[in-house]
């Protein structure tokens, strides 16, 4: 035994003018081990356990990236008095911590700070249905300190930078509801009856399920939007709710193809371009004399 506390008691290291021992350096690793797994398991356990305690999903997903995170910096608070750093080589440290991010850790310190506003802002949350651009929409799945990761309706997962959420406009179809009003385009040929037309239109958006029914301020709506070279141009306008709201493609081709049979059903005709060609004296231009050459 004295042997094994002979060695244990060897120098291993220095770090800040403090020798570092064996014996420290294992009495360190397995804290800093434990510590990361009781982390991460206490992140598991509080999502696993939210609806026991009737706490959201959302609500949840936040305090347990809180535990997670507090627990981390508390294990390598440990860790540190283990191998024997005193609080005064920690403001060396925090010094040169500085001292690099002012040179090239100032996107990292961006995210983290920007991840950290995210949390506690509660505009953007696990679960809701966002877009930052034309080209990337999709459902939140992760809020991480220094990233937040988009599920795409594709099943691609897009990882994005906390900072660009507080730099960049972003739309958030999910935040206090999930009505959201879906404009669809479509046109009659001209001679139709238009009252018949909005009729017909309404008829077809009463039978959606994804359409909202019973709130009387979101009720479907037809609007003629333009006289067109071919067509009478019209637009139906509908609140969707729940599912439908995070795949608008979807419920897009479903309200047309809808639509289509509905028109169709009631002798209702699509346009098509058409153009009428006059021909003035075909007769005089058939019988004129070539010119000589």
């Amino acid at each position: 035994m004295e042997e094994l506390l002979k060695y244990t008691s060897l120098p291993l290291a220095s770090l800040f003018g403090t020798v570092i021992t064996v014996g420290g350096a294992i009495s360190a690793a397995f804290v800093l081990i434990f510590g990361l797994w009781l982390s991460r398991k206490l992140k598991s356990l509080i999502l696993m356990r939210a609806g026991t305690f009737s706490i959201e999903k959302r609500t949840a997903t936040m305090i347990s990236t809180l535990v997670f995170y507090s627990g981390t910096a508390l294990t390598l608070l440990i860790t540190a008095s283990f191998l024997g750093v005193r609080l005064q080589n920690f403001m060396v440290l925090a010094g040169a911590l500085s001292v690099g991010i002012g040179f090239g850790l100032q996107g990292i310190a961006n995210n983290f700070v920007s991840g950290l506003i995210l949390l506690f802002d509660r505009s953007l949350r696990v679960g809701d249905y966002v877009e930052l651009s034309d080209s990337l929409r999709g459902t939140i799945s992760q809020i991480r300190v220094r990233s937040t990761i988009i599920m795409t309706n594709d099943q691609l997962e897009v990882i994005v930078p906390n900072s660009k959420f507080l730099s960049n406009q972003v739309i958030n179809y999910t935040l206090s509801s999930d009505n959201r009003r879906l404009h669809v385009p479509f046109g009659v040929a001209y001679g139709s009856d238009v009252q018949k037309v909005r009729q017909v239109v309404l008829q077809v958006a009463d039978t959606l399920p994804f359409v909202v029914h019973d709130d009387p301020e979101f009720q479907p709506t037809v609007w003629m939007i333009s006289m067109a070279d071919s067509s009478l141009n019209f637009e139906l306008l509908v609140w969707i709710h729940g599912h439908a709201t995070s795949r608008p493609g979807g419920t897009m081709s479903e309200c047309l193809f809808a639509l289509h049979q509905g028109l169709v059903d009631h002798d209702i005709h699509i346009p098509f371009p058409q153009r009428d060609i006059h021909v003035k004296d075909a007769a005089g231009l058939m019988s004129a004399p070539s010119a000589k050459k």
